[in-house]
């Protein structure tokens, strides 16, 4: 038996990464619906320009597999091995108001 426990996962985590194939903003919607149906998923926000979907959801419920493959039955491709953690809004506020006070 081991003393150490195991790394608790996060309740969520937002992860940005980018999408191939999206060339308007009908492709936005449907990236966005198709997203929206996984279970586990609370938020997504899909940037056209970006060629990015950015998704907050709950590790525990639902796996990036499951997030890619939603991607690709709506039509499009999305690259789960380029995805990059985001900062909540909470924690991009703090960083932003201790960035703010370091370059005064």
């Amino acid at each position: 038996m081991s003393d150490i426990a195991p790394t608790p996962r996060p309740a969520a985590e937002t992860i940005r990464f980018p999408v191939a194939g999206m060339i308007c903003g009908a492709c936005v919607s449907r990236i966005t619906r198709a997203l929206r149906k996984v279970d586990g998923v609370t938020k997504v926000y899909v940037d056209l320009q970006r060629g990015t979907a950015t998704v907050r959801h709950e590790p525990a419920r639902v796996s990036n597999a499951a997030l890619a493959a939603a991607v690709a039955e709506a039509g499009y491709e999305a690259d789960l091995s380029a995805a990059v953690p985001t900062p909540d809004a909470a924690t991009r506020s703090l960083l932003d108001r201790l960035l703010r006070r370091g370059s005064r």
